[in-house]
């Protein structure tokens, strides 16, 4: 029996070898196509039950029916890696966020704002005057209090996302946008090439008030606010931290791609159509009295939507319309933000104290009776100066209204009952830190300490300079940066790069991976570009953009530093005031001291070297109108690499101005000044 037993399994071993051989391939490419389609089929049905759920607020099966179906493609997906795909619901979760530097296909730009009915006529009048007619449609949408982030989407796949930043370059945030539930991985259509979406990245009110009883059964600091909750969210290095956060995001602008759409209502409905989730308040409007009447209505709606918002958007439908209206330096002219006014609330002022910054400048911060304002408790406000203080008239004691506008600082606006029996507030007779003296700035009506060594203003030069839009030092916080200076380990910016990892394991919170992470963000500052250095030197009046005109115009730090106050002024974009700040700054005995420290550091002292050409070296520039070819960034970095300056304006050294389709004022003052006008092309075939 045995000997029958081991003859047959003999045969069906042959037998199983000759079917394998013949005809195995063919089987098994069945139950990979099968199990390829089970896969598809159960990515298209969670996808299905997320937009329900997540957009349309309107789920058809239970949470316990959703986790069943994501576990099951997540077993299979486990037992076929080959068959797992990036835009598969289970890639939603793992990875870093790296925070790595993304520049902008084209700027990510700011909106103006207007708090009443009178600024928003005002901005349709000057539109209808651009555009020589008020027939025009407008599109209005609720203003969500959230971030800007933009989405690529690469055949229709998501490859990248980021944050707006300073609106030419921001960071990648691509692993934790990835973990947001209603952000489609794949597009709904095919969309062929690169197709950019911008929107708003936010928490709903009730999803808010669920993390912050998590944060409290975890004895975590709770959110104060949905924006808050949102950025932090956002600033998560581990994607699956982020992933618990109930993150939501709507579009709100087109970025750049071929959608064939004309209007931005058309692509908000294709928006739609792709799976992109949008905002549920848009109406369209031709008169600008109805978009009053609807700002009027709205305020009272506010508060019944599931999200938080402050106004309401208010664009030009058309996109030939936007091109032809164009945009400032920082804003389209073709939409506003139309606010409601900041919320106020009374309280009462219990105590005034100083505050001393980076430039030594003593700031009154009044302590009050915590009030609540827009969701958010308030317990201190500026008084911005002692002059304000004087107008107000204000005493300890007094009751005061209080007034919190977006991001900005609390601030006091009036006084509503004196309280008499205190006297008024005087300024303090020496710096509330060191105790050094105090100087009476005319110009700035502000008082000043005028002692470089002052301990709080080391520690706001150390912030500025490690911040990101400066040196990009991620980990010298606020709490570091305290204990470093009041231990004396940083008595100049140049300490930074003197620290030991000995020096930041004694900080509190300081672990060994945190010291390394640290000691290595020190180290890739040496590199940033020249005009992010000079920005984080904390020049009096110059900021990030006269930052990059000295890096275009001088190229070196010690052009820079050697420059007269004659040399500044030449420069189009800086006037006397600023010039005289630049100069003061560059000639004082400590600042030279410490660059020479810096300079042995490694610091990047040079600005990246530009092509030349004997025509466009040294000549500036000025762009205006619609060009057709590229957009006017692209033709500014093209001057720029050849050597040319860029200007936003146009004088008597402007050397040409190239005007592209409805080119407005620029062009005008250009021929009165009789400055050369070029064409697109003209333009080109010099670069050439």
């Amino acid at each position: 029996m045995e000997l029958i037993r081991r003859f047959f399994a003999i045969i069906a071993i042959i037998i199983l070898a000759a079917v394998t051989a013949a005809g195995g391939d063919t089987m098994g490419n069945t139950v990979s196509e099968n199990i390829k389609k089970e896969i598809e089929e159960l990515k298209n049905l969670i996808n299905y039950h997320n937009n329900l759920y997540y957009n349309l607020d309107a789920p058809e099966i239970s949470d316990y029916e959703y986790d069943e179906l994501y576990a099951k493609l997540k077993k299979l997906e486990e037992e076929n890696p080959e068959l797992i795909t990036p835009d598969s619901p289970t890639r939603r979760i793992g990875g870093l966020a790296t925070f790595s530097p993304v520049e902008h296909i084209t700027p990510m730009m700011s909106l103006d704002n207007t708090y009443n009915t009178q600024e928003i006529r005002g901005w349709h009048q000057r539109v209808s005057k651009s555009l020589g007619s008020n027939n025009f449609e407008m599109v209005v949408e609720s203003k969500i209090d959230g971030l800007s982030c933009s989405l690529i989407y690469k055949d229709s796949v998501l490859i990248s996302a980021s944050t707006r930043g300073d609106g030419k370059t921001g960071e990648d945030i691509t692993a934790n946008v990835k973990t947001i539930k209603n952000v489609p991985l794949k597009l709904k259509e095919f969309v062929d090439g690169i197709f950019e979406v911008r929107g708003e990245v936010f928490l709903q009110k009730d999803d808010l008030a669920a993390l912050n009883q998590k944060q409290l059964e975890n004895n975590l600091p709770q959110f104060a606010n949905t924006r808050n909750a949102a950025a932090g969210s956002l600033r998560q290095k581990d994607s699956s931290v982020a992933a618990k956060r109930p993150l939501r995001f709507f579009a709100h602008s087109f970025g750049s791609g071929e959608l064939g759409v004309k209007s931005f209502g058309e692509f908000i409905d294709k928006c739609k159509d792709l799976g992109i989730p949008v905002s549920p308040v848009r109406k369209i409007f031709t008169n600008i009295e109805d978009v009053v009447n609807f700002y009027e209505d709205f305020k009272n709606e506010i508060p019944k939507l599931k999200y938080d918002a402050d106004g309401l958007v208010v664009k030009v439908n058309n996109f030939e319309l936007q091109r032809a209206l164009g945009a400032t330096a920082k804003s389209p002219r073709w939409a506003v933000a139309f606010k409601y006014p900041a919320p106020q609330g009374e309280t009462k002022l219990n105590n005034v104290l100083f505050s001393v910054g980076r430039t030594g400048v003593i700031t009154p911060v009044g302590e009050l009776e915590p009030v609540a304002l827009g969701g958010v408790t308030v317990s201190n406000a500026t008084l911005h100066n002692f002059d304000e203080i004087e107008r107000l008239g204000i005493h300890i004691g007094d009751t005061v209204v209080v007034e919190r506008a977006g991001e900005v600082i609390p601030k006091i606006v009036k006084v509503v009952k004196h309280n008499h029996n205190a006297p008024i507030i005087a300024p303090p007779q020496n710096c509330p830190v060191c105790g050094g003296k105090i100087f009476r700035d005319e110009d700035a009506v502000a008082y000043r300490c005028i002692n470089p060594n002052c301990p709080a203003q080391i520690k706001g030069r150390v912030a500025h300079y490690a911040s990101r839009a400066a040196m990009d030092i991620d980990g010298l916080g606020s709490s570091a940066i305290e204990q470093l200076v009041d231990g004396g380990r940083i008595k100049r910016i140049s300490d930074i790069y003197s620290l030991t990892f000995f020096d930041l394991i004694r900080l509190d919170l300081f672990a060994d991976k945190k010291a390394e992470n640290l000691l290595n963000a020190i180290e890739r500052s040496r590199k940033r570009p020249l005009a992010k250095f000079i920005y984080s030197l904390g020049i009096l009046h110059a900021g990030s953009k006269t930052a990059e005109v000295l890096a275009e115009n001088f190229q070196t730090i010690d052009a820079l530093q050697n420059a007269t106050f004659e040399d500044l002024q030449k420069i189009n974009d800086i006037g006397p005031v600023v010039a005289q700040s630049i100069f003061d700054f560059f000639s004082n005995k400590e600042v030279k001291d410490e660059l020479e420290k810096l300079r042995k550091y490694g610091l990047q002292f040079s600005a990246p070297q530009q092509k030349t050409s004997s025509i466009l070296a040294g000549r500036t520039f000025v762009f205006t109108g619609e060009l057709t070819s590229m957009t006017r960034e692209r033709a500014e970095a093209l001057a720029k690499e050849s050597g040319a300056k860029v200007s936003s304006s146009v004088s008597a050294k402007t050397y040409a101005v190239v005007a592209g389709s409805n080119a407005g004022g620029k062009l005008e003052k250009a021929q009165k000044l009789g400055v050369k006008i070029l064409t697109e092309q003209e333009f080109l075939d010099l670069i050439k």
